[in-house]
């Protein structure tokens, strides 16, 4: 009974806050751009201090760098099959994009701190990194087919100066080279950890509270979104056995770097993969694959839940 009130204390305010966004967009209480301000106060503020946390006080250990290492060619597979072949079989502009990324940012970081506490967020945020080598030029050869759309050098400019990027960078600069150790010694690195601690506060609740208010599926567009969803779920369960396969071998592997590799290969698509569509069908089938796969990441979540709570 006690395993299952905390299993509850952890699961119940994840779907308050997904039926809260689902309400407010139903009843109009949000504009969408009242909710995108929401959501740019998190990408912009919220989640950077919270990568800089995880990455200022992170142990950069061996099995750390080794999910990396394996994350990265794996997740390059997923993308050049979904280049050459996935868009042959789905023809969305944007489909390269459901394989490039995991929507880290926005879901698994907030569910990762729920499980193991903010001081663990590193765990997802150096995945988040790792994916990064893949993402990002993805999306300027997406964005940049059409002539509307800018460069291929001032999308990569923009997406290599965005604040979770460089926060991140900076809090593993400053834990590697020991700066952070030194600013604990002279009393100013808890002033610094309190302040970004404050501003990370409310990211968990407002980016699900966003997958409420975005879940969508389209009935006429199901048979493809529940074929790329199944596509897509069953890659990254082929990836994540190869990782915790090899992570075996990896002697004294703690168990939050296995339900971190879990949890990134459960996640949903990347929620940028929608606005990466020329067409309202690409939108709207993108749409529906990252809603149902979100779905799909919040029954794993739950299952996680269960046998860690």
């Amino acid at each position: 009974m006690d395993k299952a009130a905390a299993v509850a204390q952890i699961i119940a305010p994840i779907f308050a806050a997904i039926l809260l966004g689902m309400l407010a967009r139903k009843k109009a209480l949000l504009t969408p751009e009242e909710n995108r301000g929401l959501q740019q106060f998190v990408i912009q503020f919220g989640m950077p201090c919270v990568v800089f946390n995880a990455c200022l006080t992170a142990d950069i250990n061996r099995e750390v760098l080794s999910s990396m290492a394996l994350v990265l060619p794996l997740v390059l597979l997923g993308t050049l099959w979904a280049f050459r072949w996935g868009r042959k079989w789905f023809p969305y502009h944007n489909v390269p994009m459901l394989f490039a990324a995991q929507e880290t940012g926005m879901l698994g970081i907030p569910l990762f701190i729920m499980l193991f506490g903010a001081d663990q967020a590193y765990r997802m945020g150096v995945l988040d990194l790792t994916q990064a080598v893949v993402a990002y030029p993805v999306i300027a050869i997406l964005t940049s087919v059409s002539g509307d759309h800018p460069s291929v050098g001032g999308i990569l400019k923009k997406m290599f100066t965005s604040p979770l990027l460089l926060m991140s960078l900076l809090g593993l600069a400053l834990n590697l080279s020991g700066v952070g150790r030194l600013l604990d010694d002279i009393g100013i690195g808890s002033i610094l950890t309190g302040c970004t601690a404050f501003l990370a506060q409310p990211v968990s609740a407002v980016m699900i509270f966003s997958v409420g208010y975005h879940f969508s599926l389209e009935k006429g567009s199901r048979g493809p979104v529940f074929r790329l969803c199944g596509v897509h779920f069953g890659m990254f369960a082929v990836f994540c056995l190869i990782i915790q396969g090899v992570l075996l071998l990896i002697p004294g592997v703690e168990a939050m770097t296995r339900w971190a590799i879990l949890l990134y290969c459960a996640l949903p698509a990347s929620y940028l993969a929608p606005g990466l569509g020329r067409s309202e069908e690409d939108f709207t089938v993108a749409s529906g694959v990252c809603s149902v796969l979100t779905i799909a990441c919040l029954a794993v979540f739950c299952c996680i839940a269960a046998v860690v709570s």
